[in-house]
């Protein structure tokens, strides 16, 4: 089982309503990072590159500017 790694930037973090009992949801946007260190570049040239989305009921979990890293691992 072979596991991807990836490095990605949050670009946007978008505070829309929610439902039920989340009165919010918190939407992140996330680009893959392709310069500004050298790791930034390695990682753009093995891996793939893409944007993200993802939607949370936390409003702290991920900041703008900040790089992540996606780990892609086959599910059984």
């Amino acid at each position: 089982m072979n596991t991807i790694r990836c490095k990605f930037e949050c670009v946007e973090v978008v505070k829309r309503k929610g439902w039920g009992e989340n009165k919010f949801l918190y939407a992140a946007k996330f680009q893959v990072v392709t310069s500004g260190s050298e790791e930034n570049e390695k990682f753009f040239a093995a891996t793939p590159s893409g944007n993200l989305e993802v939607s949370t009921v936390k409003d702290d979990l991920f900041s703008v500017g900040k790089t992540y890293y996606l780990n892609l691992t086959p599910a059984e």
